[in-house]
């Protein structure tokens, strides 16, 4: 591994969110008008600080994924804090864009932990009454995908019977997640996340059974379909049972979101972006009737459950409408489609105006 690499300022400001260090800085460095030429000379080291040809101390200590997939890209320089970011390639130039003015129900300290993190948690949302009829609605759909899955007598994909089952795009067929899903709350946080324009994109419930030691993989919600406009995806999990570290809650890596799309590798459990814990992930353990939100770009992953109960959750996707799928055929030409299906991808705002409630 590459422990430190000499460059140039030049080629560091290649890098497209560089931050030009501060002129009392750059004096210290005996550049007295306070810039930095671009011929200047630069170390980059391990910890993927910036040093200056002379004087001491780091001229840059910036430490953001982003970062550090340019260091790893353009120099080879690898450090403990990141794991190895492979970029999709159809991700060209990506740069995440922080959250702008006008926000409706996110705090300042809440928009710079979604900047600088990727999520934010947002506790005790939903009524105990409220989750009663969510879960009954959803256990009735549980009940139906087995019965099939046993007359089918086959496999669906990613669903283990035991372990983890999966029920994909429910809104359509349940008033109650269709209520769940344009809560006042999330849809004035999708405004302030993504914009006045905004459709559902994806909906679907996990069940992971008593004592399953499955593990869900790290991936983006991204990770599935390439889209337009990854860095306005974005997740709303929803605990409808207590989440923790024993039962399976969400584990993320921080700031990690800012690299942009990934490669994904095709696992049995599903599209897969690291095949190892990275050293900065951290566990969001949440009570029932509590939302993570997150952007789609955030590496996750969830852990086994050794509770003697089915932990029981809703993951929730929205995008800005607008907004296409990129595939690539076998002919290398690119395949777009809109993601705007009105019955599984309907409205949750339009110019910033409610389109669905009950």
């Amino acid at each position: 591994m590459t422990r430190e690499v000499r460059t140039t300022f030049g080629e560091l400001r290649e890098f497209a969110s560089w931050v030009e260090p501060d002129a009392r800085v750059a004096a210290g460095y005996g550049f007295e008008n306070g810039v930095i030429p671009d011929q200047a000379q630069a170390t980059v080291d391990s910890s993927l600080a910036v040093f200056g040809s002379t004087g001491r101390g780091a001229i840059v200590a910036d430490s953001r994924a982003d970062w550090a997939m340019f260091c790893q890209e353009r120099f080879g320089l690898d450090s403990a804090r990141w794991p190895s970011f492979r970029r999709h390639p159809l991700n060209d130039g990506f740069v995440w864009r922080s959250i702008g003015n006008g926000k409706r129900v996110l705090s300042d300290a809440e928009a710079e932990a979604y900047d600088r993190d990727g999520y934010v948690v947002v506790e005790d949302v939903l009524s105990q009454a409220f989750l009663n009829e969510v879960v009954a609605d959803l256990d009735r759909f549980e009940e139906a995908r087995a019965e099939a899955a046993k007359l089918a007598g086959g496999k669906n994909t990613i669903t283990q019977a035991g372990k983890v089952t999966f029920n994909v795009q429910l809104a359509r067929h349940s008033a109650a997640l269709r209520e769940l899903v344009a809560l006042p709350l999330l849809q004035h946080m999708m405004h302030d996340l993504i914009g006045p324009n905004v459709r559902l994109y994806w909906d679907q419930s996990v069940y992971k059974s008593p004592h399953s030691s499955l593990i869900f993989p790290w991936h983006q919600d991204t990770g599935y379909t390439f889209v337009d406009r990854p860095g306005q995806i974005v997740t709303a999990w929803i605990a409808l049972t207590d989440a923790n570290e024993d039962s399976g809650c969400m584990w993320v890596l921080p700031g990690a979101h800012r690299v942009g799309p990934l490669v994904h590798e095709k696992s049995e459990l599903g599209n897969l972006v690291f095949d190892a814990d990275p050293s900065g992930m951290v566990p969001l353990p949440v009570r029932a009737g509590s939302i993570v939100v997150f952007a789609g770009l955030l590496p996750h992953m969830t852990g086994g459950n050794s509770q003697n109960w089915t932990r029981k959750a809703l993951v929730v996707e929205y995008a800005p409408d607008g907004m296409n799928r990129i595939a690539i055929d076998p002919w290398g030409e690119h395949v777009v489609s809109p993601a705007n299906n009105p019955h599984t991808q309907f409205e949750i705002l339009r110019d910033g105006r409610p389109t669905v409630g009950r």
